[in-house]
């Protein structure tokens, strides 16, 4: 199973009376009204990944009906993979770090931003180095990911927004420019078109499912690099994405049965 895959499913969350609730108490009881009740502990990163997952998988299927469609999709993903990502360390900040440091990362009225906090997690954790070595992969990588992300949501001015297209010929359709198109009559260079390492596009509306393979395998490098520096324990007993599931109503017998 890859780092960050869908564990094994929660348990099922309908029907009064289903197993893992127990029965509920004798009829005209308070408990039938109430029913069966349940707490969840989220895990936000296992929640938004499996549905980056899902559009990822969507993605692929559509792109042989509509390109367009297909591409619409992968955005959804990308967008997912990073916000999986941001909630990984956050979390983490909050569950492992020490108690006078989590806040560095954990506090939302003081966002830093995630490759700064990427890095720094395993200094509040542990007597631990700094993560993410700037010359060695994955982090280039997972630098270039975020920098696409940041690039959608703070795009910057005119100038740094263009897209390029070319028709091979009359009539044709428009496709989104590739590096090994541009000739020296055009004024483009091939870093205005896609990042250098990863190859993703800049342009969003360029983006195809096979651009997310290479989005979810930099992802997947990051998370196990950061959890080698920190020793296991970010994936630890599937801490991760672990969700907790218990009764609390009806409330335990004495011996700690559920009625």
């Amino acid at each position: 199973m890859r780092n960050g895959e869908p564990g094994p499913a929660s348990p099922s969350r309908t029907g009064p009376g289903s197993a893992p609730y127990g029965r509920i108490a004798g009829s005209g009881s308070a408990a039938d009204a109430v029913g069966a009740v349940i707490m969840t502990e989220v895990s936000p990163f296992h929640c938004l990944y499996s549905d980056a997952l899902d559009f990822h998988t969507q993605s692929r299927m559509m792109v042989g009906k509509s390109v367009p469609s297909a591409s619409r999709l992968a955005r959804a993903a990308l967008m997912l993979y990073v916000g999986a990502a941001k909630a990984l360390v956050h979390q983490a900040a909050v569950e492992l770090a020490r108690p006078d440091l989590a806040e560095i990362i954990g506090d939302p009225t003081r966002p830093m931003p995630l490759a700064d906090a990427w890095r720094l997690l395993p200094a509040i954790v542990g007597p631990g180095n700094l993560a993410g070595d700037p010359a060695t992969p994955p982090w280039p990588q997972f630098i270039e990911l975020l920098a696409l992300e940041a690039s959608w949501t703070y795009p910057g001015p005119p100038s740094e927004r263009c897209a390029y297209y070319r028709a091979p010929y009359p009539g044709a359709d428009f496709e989104p420019l590739q590096p090994h198109q541009v000739t020296p009559s055009l004024a483009v260079k091939a870093e205005y078109l896609q990042f250098p390492r990863t190859g993703l596009p800049r342009d969003p509306y360029a983006l195809r499912p096979h651009h997310l393979d290479t989005v979810r395998q930099v992802l997947d490098a990051a998370i196990e690099s950061l959890d080698r520096k920190l020793e296991g324990a970010l994936t630890r007993d599937n801490r991760h994405r672990r969700e907790r599931v218990r009764v609390i109503h009806p409330p335990p017998d004495g011996d700690g049965r559920s009625h």
